[in-house]
């Protein structure tokens, strides 16, 4: 009785670009090898996907096929078992498949005989070439690519503002575009510390410049801008910078002013005035002392200008000039600037108190090292329970997944530890540096901004009274950087002395370096 074959081709762009693989040349061999050892061809299927997995479309319909129509053919014939896969483990699990439905796969230019043990050798042989050829080419692209790096060259699809172009060698480089106007503009922007980031994109989105929310803060803090790549770790070789060979579009001094203020670590000074009415920047945080209610504020005109009152509107008649209250409030900020002289101890006592806290963190860090492992560990266990076929390719990816997940995590938490400490010291240091320079900031800033450094300061309402402020309380973060600074008139308490009623007790939260203006 003759045999019933279904043929399948296959070829990806790549091989039939770089071997001449050719869906016509497999096909009219596979023909004339049915012919000759009498073979009845049932079905055709072919490909023109890679065959580093099974999910091709074409193979999916053979499949199916084949599970249709149980006993049509009893031979799946290809030229070579690189057409049949590319994936040893998967390569098993789908011939476990055929043997279920009685079909033998065969590679006309390389047969073997299954009913032979020691043809078991040759097929795995047959079946690993591919994977490790796959595994080597990745290796030496990724090798290429390592050394073009190395060499300043960015040899991938070319950043937002440049252009993928051939240098006169016909070498991959990079060319600034149209859009490298806006992306020098965007820094521009960002570099005065006035617009938060999503503000700078919706302008320069007007302007005509389409970038996506979540990734603009990530194109702020590109290096590619500023003519280096970063080439990142592997294995033994650590993350660097290295000096491109394509045309940076800003300066190194704009990029990294742009940086602090993105990480909170520039108070800019240069701030100009956005246009906002901010002769009554205390409207809305002052509470009028008779009443209790909010004051509000108003103009009136008289003498020939216009002069600006906080007042109650609930008919109490409290009313008192904003021009005195502003500047009351410019010496009450004075009043808490920190005195240079306190700064090496405040110093000294944030590292006290961070060295107790490396010890919790180190312990967090030890843990987090100890699950890495056993994540690991379970791995690898994984991988041998593939190789002994103790578990599908399908269970395999899918625990294999949930692992990688794990993994990823608990790296990502132990990278945050190892950081968190010196970004907590950081943090800290900038609000000292901040509130020392905080009268002037005040003084400058625009009156939005004003308005957010009162309220990170003061989270309760002030009261203005025989021209004098009192509060309840201080951000703690005030607090504890202005606790050292004792001699300001204090009590035992805590409290401001009755001189000036103003009071120091804390809450944490307010004065972020996040905090730009």
């Amino acid at each position: 009785m003759s045999r019933k074959a279904v043929l399948y081709t296959r070829v990806s762009t790549d091989e039939q670009a770089m071997n001449g693989y050719s869906l016509r040349d497999q096909y009219s061999k596979l023909k004339a090898y049915c012919a000759i050892n009498g073979i009845e061809e049932v079905a055709h299927y072919q490909d023109d996907h890679s065959a580093k997995s099974f999910d091709r479309p074409e193979f999916i319909k053979l499949l199916e096929f084949l599970q249709k129509n149980k006993g049509k053919a009893d031979l799946l014939l290809f030229i070579k078992w690189d057409r049949f896969s590319r994936n040893a483990p998967e390569s098993y699990e789908m011939l476990g498949k055929l043997k279920k439905l009685n079909i033998e796969a065969q590679a006309i230019e390389q047969p073997l005989n299954m009913a032979i043990p020691e043809s078991k050798i040759m097929l795995s042989i047959y079946l690993t070439t591919p994977e490790v050829e796959n595994d080597r080419r990745s290796m030496n692209v990724s090798a290429g690519m390592r050394r073009s790096l190395r060499e300043g060259r960015w040899c991938s699809k070319a950043p937002k503002g440049y252009d993928n172009k051939r240098d006169e060698r016909n070498k991959p480089i990079i060319v600034p575009n149209n859009d490298a106007k806006f992306i020098r503009r965007a820094f521009e922007i960002m570099e005065t510390g006035n617009y938060p980031v999503e503000i700078v994109r919706k302008k320069m989105y007007k302007e005509g410049f389409r970038c996506s929310k979540s990734f603009f803060p990530e194109l702020l803090k590109s290096v590619v801008f500023i003519g280096k790549i970063k080439i990142k770790a592997e294995k033994d070789e650590p993350e660097c910078l290295v000096k491109g060979i394509h045309q940076p579009i800003i300066s190194e001094e704009t990029f990294y002013a742009v940086q602090d203020v993105l990480s909170g670590k520039k108070a800019n000074r240069k701030i100009k005035n956005n246009g906002k009415k901010s002769d009554l920047p205390l409207r809305g945080f002052l509470e009028c002392p008779r009443c209790g209610k909010l004051l509000t504020g108003s103009a009136s005109k008289g003498h020939g200008g216009r002069y600006f009152y906080y007042h109650c509107s609930l008919g109490c008649k409290e009313r008192f000039r904003a021009t005195l209250a502003n500047g009351k409030f410019v010496e009450l900020l004075r009043e808490i600037k920190p005195r240079d002289e306190i700064k090496p101890l405040y110093e000294a006592i944030l590292k006290d108190l961070l060295l107790e806290f490396e010890t919790g963190r180190k312990e967090d860090v030890k843990s987090a090292d100890s699950e890495i492992k056993k994540i690991q560990a379970r791995l690898e266990n994984l991988q041998d329970k593939l190789a002994d076929n103790q578990i599908g390719v399908g269970d395999y990816a899918a625990m294999k997944k949930r692992y990688d997940t794990q993994l990823k995590e608990l790296k990502e938490r132990k990278n945050d530890m190892v950081y968190m400490s010196k970004e907590v010291y950081d943090q800290l240091i900038f609000s000292f540096s901040f509130l020392k320079d905080l009268p002037c900031i005040f003084s400058e800033a625009t009156v939005d901004v004003q308005q957010r450094i009162i309220g990170s300061i003061f989270p309760e309402r002030l009261q203005f009274f025989e021209n004098n402020y009192r509060t309840q309380r201080l951000n703690s973060v005030v607090e504890l950087i202005t606790n050292i600074n004792k001699p300001f008139g204090r009590n035992k308490n805590g409290q401001f002395s009755k001189k000036t009623e103003k009071s120091a007790q804390v809450t944490l939260p307010g004065i972020e370096p996040g905090f730009k203006v």
